[in-house]
């Protein structure tokens, strides 16, 4: 798995990324949008489900696929300039676990978010965000 990682880190744009005085730190800025359009946007619906008041939950669903399209997007970018680096990370990979528990959470409950699903969100994307805040400092 790791000479796949290099190999990400060997291309062309994760070297362009390296390199650019300008164009990583919009990824990383909009990296960070997308995570607080998702977070933003998740942990009031999982609220809502909650208090059993489910008028918003459909545009803060939009908002939140938003968020999660342009974190991912960014994300992915901003992992092939470390990706050996971060393969091996044990916050990345508690991270990504967490991402994924996460991810089928959401997807098993699209039409209707069961209030034990709401409460398990809510409990997940804050780790989530620490994880991948920790990772800095590992």
């Amino acid at each position: 798995m790791i000479w796949l990682a290099e190999t990400l880190e060997a291309t062309g744009l994760a070297q362009f990324l390296k390199r650019s005085r300008w164009v990583y730190p919009f990824v990383n800025a909009g990296h960070i949008l997308g995570i607080a359009l998702l977070v933003g946007a998740v942990l009031p619906m999982d609220v809502q489900v909650l208090r059993r008041r489910n008028a918003a939950v459909a545009l803060l669903r939009r908002w939140a696929a938003a968020g999660l399209a342009l974190a991912a997007a960014c994300g992915a970018l901003l992992f092939v300039t470390q990706a050996g680096d971060y393969a091996v990370n044990g916050w990345f990979q508690a991270k990504m676990a967490l991402l994924a528990v996460a991810l089928a959470n959401a997807a098993l409950h699209l039409r209707r978010i069961p209030p034990w699903s709401a409460a398990l969100s809510l409990m997940l994307w804050p780790a989530i965000l620490i994880c991948g805040r920790l990772i800095a400092y590992s």
